[in-house]
């Protein structure tokens, strides 16, 4: 069964986002407090959502996906602060790269290049790490 270049990259972004674990760590209590977790909390919810929807037909629909899961994450990694914020907004970007190529490919564009999933994969293991994430898996 052969798999479009829209599915394709939606399948490995989505893979890229997953976050294994379901609490902040303990580092939470020093650095951040209430808002980081709750952030982080709010972070994984989002990244869960994002690989539950699975892929739709149309790489626009997952484009506004990835864009606004991207918005959402880098609001929650504003609230947050410090170490969460910047890794978060590292991670938006990546989100927004995956946008940004999906939408190319809708429109017919085959230009462009693919996003760069070895620095998302970076990204979020920032992004786990200043969440004090215990376990974090892609794909």
């Amino acid at each position: 069964m052969r798999m479009s270049a829209t599915k394709l990259l939606g399948v490995i972004a989505i893979g890229g986002v997953l976050l294994g674990s379901t609490a902040c760590g303990p580092i939470d209590s020093v650095t951040g407090g209430g808002k980081k977790k709750t952030a982080c909390k709010n972070i994984e919810s989002e990244l869960r959502s994002v690989a539950s929807g699975g892929v739709s037909s149309g790489s626009a629909a997952n484009a506004q996906r990835f864009a606004d899961a991207a918005s959402k994450i880098r609001s929650e990694g504003q609230n947050a602060g410090g170490d969460v914020q910047t890794a978060a907004t590292k991670f938006a970007s990546d989100l927004d790269d995956t946008a940004a190529t999906l939408r190319r490919l809708s429109s017919g564009n085959l230009s462009g290049g693919s996003p760069d999933f070895t620095a998302m994969q970076q990204h979020g293991n920032e992004l786990g790490k200043a969440c004090g994430y215990t376990g974090f898996r892609l794909g």
